[in-house]
């Protein structure tokens, strides 16, 4: 062979394996070996390839036939098809093996549906026995995005339940789909994609959230841009006013173990008035470290005793110094007080120097208060140093939290998910929203309104799991409580067709915001979902609050689902309040008479109104039913609320 026949053939090979490679398929993370499709519903699989590459999708036994379009996307609508499998899908040259046709359902929420099988009570005995070929779990890690993405951005496979896989994954997902699978014996998908200490607005798309008035601005100042873009203009924007920054890394852990020179205070530094957290002091998303500086003039008297000094609360670590002597750090610790003793021999008459060097390692930082602990006491002689503060950026990041971003976890996390039919949503979410309890029920029907649209799914089931007891419970009626507004607003949300609600207000914990037992929470879930979403007669409510009458006093109720209504004797009291037309909540009694309630107070002649475990933690549920299902937390009244302002 001559040397133009070697080059002829040599070019020839290249360039066939060039083209080869570039008309490869791709493929979104959410069709994958091990997945599970939903049955009885027509099946769309999509993708990516060269403009005008023939794709051609084989599923059993049938091929669907289509072409790459002008930007590189296909997609084929195969028919519906029962349950059943395992089956092998060929996509081209790609071959998705041990697929099966089943009920797939959506979990999503926060840290509680997050919250880990290996974590949960009874998990590791659970997980020991979890192998079962006919339910396949698909983990969405955290993410975010400020534009819509097509494909998850980290790699997220189908798998096979079992002891090595389901130690990370959502145990009331697990629970839920494990009582299912049993129960209908059909192979169950599992979706959870949960993002822990983040509020409903970032589950929301952008759209559906724009007629918000307090949304609209923060939409609009992100308009195309995506979250790299926006880093880059925060960071200009803080250089012109301060300087070229350092880049903050994030893995220092206090002072001792970095010990950088010591800033000299010039009359350049900025002033920021303390206490405050500096996002609300012109520096939003801004992580990272800042040093503050003040001076406090002592007479000759001040310094004959050691001084005290009180900084209030600090997020999240701070290094303190006394005329460049260190006086003590502190770690992460946002709500510990920070108070030193500083030794007389640090101090000296005329001016002495504060400086404190504060590394935030995300959201809120800063010397926040209260502004009553911000003091220096030098015998007798207590100045007050809040006020003007000099502050001095070294190092920034500029962190951007999904809660400072509407529609961010929607984006990276649930629009990549959308390409998939389900059975059902599962919706364990609200805790971060508490403070803004008011506002919930609208932003929760906005988002079942929004996914059924995105996921084209306009009966799509959803189930709500309601917040459960939290916090101390108090002896005194909590007649503005937080927890038992949202509550409410997960109730009211609720009441749509194709939605559900599971009431678990006896399976929380005083002091934990993640209860740990999350066996029964999944098993009502179940229960719930074959009661909406199959049409199965199972026991899935507690007593819910259909009507009142007064008579002679006394307040006379009635309830749904109250079938072998019974007290628990174990409560300390009845849970029940009740109110006259002042307004004004007592505690009451409260006695069965068949399948009714009569609730009454001595101390309210003529009631209108009754509230039931409203508090965010009611304590023990007083009443439940032959189910042993706890009563519906509900009021009679729609009297305003009382909300403490809480900046967002």
């Amino acid at each position: 062979m001559n040397k133009h026949s070697k080059a002829v053939l040599t070019l020839g090979l290249f360039l066939s394996i060039s083209f080869s490679a570039l008309a490869k398929v791709k493929l979104p993370q959410i069709f994958g070996s091990n997945m599970v499709l939903q049955r009885d519903e027509p099946i769309r699989i999509w993708g990516w390839a060269n403009v005008g590459e023939k794709i051609t999708v084989n599923f059993k036994g049938s091929d669907y036939t289509t072409e790459a379009n002008a930007d590189g996307k296909w997609q084929v609508l195969m028919k519906a098809a029962p349950a059943g499998g395992p089956f092998t899908m060929k996509i081209n040259e790609i071959s998705l093996d041990n697929v099966l046709l089943g009920d797939v359902f959506l979990c999503s929420g926060q840290s509680n549906m997050a919250f880990l099988l290996m974590k949960a009570d009874g998990g590791e005995k659970d997980l020991a026995n979890s192998a079962n070929p006919n339910i396949r779990v698909l983990n969405v890690t955290r993410d975010i995005e400020f534009q819509p993405l097509d494909d998850l951005t980290k790699k997220t496979p189908w798998q096979v339940a079992g002891p090595q896989v389901l130690g990370k994954f959502s145990a009331v997902a697990y629970y839920m789909g494990r009582k299912l699978q049993k129960e209908l014996n059909v192979p169950i998908g599992l979706v959870s994609s949960a993002y822990g200490g983040t509020v409903i607005e970032g589950f929301i798309s952008a759209p559906s959230l724009d007629t918000i008035a307090r949304l609209k601005p923060i939409l609009d100042q992100i308009g195309t841009k995506n979250q790299k873009q926006y880093i880059a203009e925060k960071i200009a924007e803080l250089e012109k006013s301060h300087g070229k920054l350092n880049q903050y890394t994030n893995t220092e852990v206090l002072w001792d173990t970095i010990k950088p020179t010591l800033p000299v205070y010039a009359k350049n530094w900025e002033t920021m008035k303390l206490p405050t957290l500096w996002e609300k002091a012109g520096l939003p998303n801004v992580d990272g470290v800042i040093w503050f500086y003040k001076e406090v003039n002592l007479s000759s008297a001040d310094c004959e005793k050691d001084a005290f000094l009180s900084l209030g609360r600090i997020a999240d670590q701070s290094v303190v110094f006394f005329n460049d002597q260190k006086l003590g750090s502190s770690p992460d610790s946002r709500d510990l007080i920070r108070e030193f003793t500083v030794a007389k021999s640090l101090l000296k008459p005329g001016v002495n120097k504060i400086l404190i060097r504060v590394a935030n390692k995300g959201r809120n930082g800063g010397i926040w208060g209260p502004q009553s602990k911000l003091f220096f006491k030098a015998g007798n002689h207590k100045i007050a140093i809040d006020g003007n503060w000099n502050y001095k950026i070294q190092e920034i990041n500029i962190a951007v939290h999904p809660n400072d971003v509407p529609s961010s976890i929607y984006n990276a996390m649930i629009n990549p998910l959308k390409s998939l039919a389900y059975k059902a949503v599962i919706w364990y979410q609200g805790e971060s929203n508490a403070n803004w309890a008011d506002e919930y029920e609208g932003l929760l029907k906005s988002l079942i309104k929004d996914w059924r649209k995105q996921f084209n799914q306009p009966k799509l089931h959803f189930v709500i799991v309601q917040l459960p007891n939290y916090k101390k419970v108090l002896s005194t009626p909590e007649v503005n409580a937080t927890w038992a507004l949202l509550r409410e607003g997960q109730d009211k949300a609720a009441r749509q067709p194709n939605v559900g609600l599971v009431n678990i207000i006896d399976l929380g914990l005083a002091d934990d915001i993640h209860p740990t037992d999350k066996f029964p929470v999944g098993e009502r879930v179940a229960a719930k979902v074959q009661q909406l979403v199959y049409g199965q007669k199972v026991a899935a409510d507690g007593p819910v609050f259909k009507s009142m009458k007064i008579e002679k006093g006394k307040a006379i109720l009635e309830f749904d689902h109250a079938e072998g209504l019974t007290v628990n004797n174990k409560a300390e009291r009845s849970n029940f309040i009740i109110a006259g037309k002042d307004q004004k909540f007592v505690w009451a009694q409260a006695k069965l008479e068949g399948n009714k309630v009569v609730v009454w107070s001595n101390e309210v002649k003529n009631p209108v109104a009754v509230r039931c475990a409203w508090a965010d933690n009611p304590g023990k549920s007083y009443f439940y039913n032959g189910a042993n299902l706890p009563m519906s937390p509900f009021r009679t009244d729609n009297w305003k609320i009382d909300l403490e302002v809480i900046p967002r």
